[in-house]
């Protein structure tokens, strides 16, 4: 982070060194009327621009416009109008955004936000009522995200809008993307915990592979049952694998998992540009292990409209129901490179020996003769797909288009 921070100051000193010297302008040798008949003419957030230019300007026109004058001068303080509403002031902060390239706008706060402080942007907990009273906008959207695991742990928006703006000058983003991913272990009830998160960009937009292992003492026996937080997107929730059954993902017995090839391969979500695969093997004595690998494309983080982004944010009324449209499986090929996914080696040998020395050395009573679940879906061509004279269940399908417009 420190290195990210040094090559940010030394950007923005040679950003101010290689400014041309500014030649006064024939335009403030107008009488003040004059100027004041120009700018009747210019919107709102232009007249701000205009006064910025010196400081006969600001001092002529903050009176005339109510602009808002501060002691010390500095970006953090460029202000519009007074009276200037949201819509004004995030037209004010795309005009200023432009000259400044360590800069981003965060749509939530409608502020400018300083790249090289993107660490202090991160979510480090989850959103609470109480905590979060401290908070950003921003940082409250992306923990309510990350709640309902719309994104993976420490994603944040306003780390992704710096790594696309980063990436668009040509410049190094590894720094931002490595604050983008995430790797820990952990003991749960009933079996050990990886999750790993890693960020790339493709074709100029944001890809995220997020993959959770899920490691079973090898004495669990039939029926293969979990209860975790497996993730996928907003139109399909999976807590369990009877969530699996429930939308016909075969779930395997541990008979059948030795060399088990997933039935499904990928599934893509027919609302957001999500892609999800569900892969079992087994390590003999050692025990069994459950993978969750999804791909998510976030976009090119150009526009707060993107549904690619829009779709992932929490705590709003972005219930999306629209369909979407691309290849399956084409979100997995750009992360990958093209090249063959192997599930089995994302972790490393130390992951796997850290998995398998955490992990229960026996199934909790709980956890046998889980009754069958009848599945209300199944799965056509990578689309996850309603089985008719079934009720609505939890997956995306068609049947949700009734509750479009109901808020989350």
């Amino acid at each position: 982070m420190n290195t990210l921070k040094r090559r940010s100051r030394h950007s923005a000193q040679r950003h101010l060194q290689t400014q041309p010297t500014a030649l006064e302008s024939p335009f403030l040798k107008l009488p003040l009327e004059l100027i004041y008949l120009t700018a009747s003419h210019l919107p709102t957030e232009s007249v701000a621009c205009l006064s910025l230019c010196n400081h006969y300007l600001y001092s002529s026109l903050k009176t005339e416009y109510h602009l808002k004058t501060e002691s010390i001068f500095t970006i953090d303080n460029l202000h519009p109008p007074r009276d200037a509403d949201s819509i004004v002031m995030n037209a004010f902060l795309h005009l200023l955004e432009r000259d400044l390239p360590l800069h981003i706008i965060c749509p939530h706060c409608n502020k400018l936000h300083f790249t090289p402080l993107a660490e202090r942007h991160l979510v480090t907990e989850r959103y609470s009522p109480t905590t979060s009273k401290t908070w950003s906008k921003c940082r409250t959207r992306d923990s309510l995200s990350q709640g309902v695991r719309y994104t993976p742990p420490r994603f944040s928006s306003t780390i992704f809008l710096m790594a696309m703006k980063t990436h668009r000058r040509g410049c190094d983003t590894s720094p931002l993307l490595d604050l983008l991913s995430y790797k820990k272990i952990e003991s749960c009830a009933g079996f050990t915990q990886l999750h790993i998160s890693e960020a790339r960009i493709r074709n100029d937009s944001l890809l995220i592979r997020d993959q959770k292992v899920f490691m079973l003492p090898a004495s669990r026996k039939n029926p293969f049952t979990l209860f975790g937080e497996f993730g996928f997107c907003r139109h399909c929730v999976l807590h369990s694998t009877d969530d699996l059954l429930c939308c016909g993902i075969y779930v395997p017995t541990v008979e059948e998992m030795d060399n088990y090839v997933s039935r499904e391969g990928i599934i893509y979500c027919n609302y957001c540009h999500t892609e999800l695969r569900i892969d079992f093997k087994s390590y003999g004595k050692a025990g069994n292990a459950m993978f969750v690998t999804r791909w998510m494309d976030i976009g090119e983080g150009r526009d707060v409209d993107d549904v690619k982004w829009r779709v992932r944010l929490g705590g709003g009324n972005e219930w999306l129901w629209d369909e979407v449209i691309y290849p399956r499986g084409s979100i997995c090929d750009a992360f990958e490179g093209g090249e063959d996914f192997e599930f089995d080696l994302i972790m490393t040998k130390k992951d796997e020996m850290e998995l398998f020395a955490r992990r229960p050395l026996v199934a909790l009573a709980s956890e046998r003769g889980q009754g069958k679940v009848e599945p209300s879906h199944m799965i056509i061509d990578g689309r996850i797909v309603r089985v008719p004279s079934t009720e609505i269940g939890r997956c995306c399908d068609h049947s949700h288009q009734q509750y479009r417009h109901r808020p989350f």
